[in-house]
């Protein structure tokens, strides 16, 4: 009982303490991580766990496309709303069709996002500036501030 109150007073104080680009980095790797339990739910039939799961990860991904700032975003805020509302729709329809294949599809765009997010995060903390190639289609171009609300992340 106590291990149960102390972890839940911990992780209550290291989410409030994280600054914002972490905060979005933990939301990231949670959708992911409830993600894979859906998928596996579903391949093991477990309805419940696939739902539950499931509509835990569409909550995340409706918070995300809450978060995203058009203004200083421009045109990468309306990109990732489009991303942000597909996931949102393939899930709905592996909810509707029992379809693994639709899990996956959605987890594999997160993962790229998150490793690009993940990226610029730990590059801006760990040299104070990203550096940016614009020859690389990869990564964004100079100048650009990521489109979150609070997070005032430009390289």
């Amino acid at each position: 009982m106590y291990n149960k109150i102390a972890h839940k007073q911990y992780s209550t104080v290291h989410v409030s303490t994280v600054d914002r680009g972490r905060l979005l980095l933990m939301l990231f790797e949670g959708c992911l991580k409830f993600l894979k339990h859906a998928k596996a739910g579903l391949e093991n039939n477990d309805k419940p766990k696939f739902a539950k799961y499931l509509s835990k990860s569409q909550a995340i991904i409706s918070e995300l496309m809450l978060t995203l700032d058009f203004e200083k975003g421009g045109s990468i805020a309306k990109d990732l709303d489009r991303l942000y509302d597909f996931m949102l729709y393939y899930l709905t329809e592996a909810n509707l069709e029992r379809n693994p294949v639709k899990v996956q599809k959605v987890i594999e765009i997160l993962e790229m996002i998150t490793a690009a997010y993940k990226e610029v995060i730990e590059g801006e903390s760990k040299s104070g500036v990203k550096s940016v190639n614009p020859n690389q289609t990869s990564e964004l171009p100079a100048g650009t501030t990521l489109p979150v609300k609070g997070i005032n992340i430009s390289f």
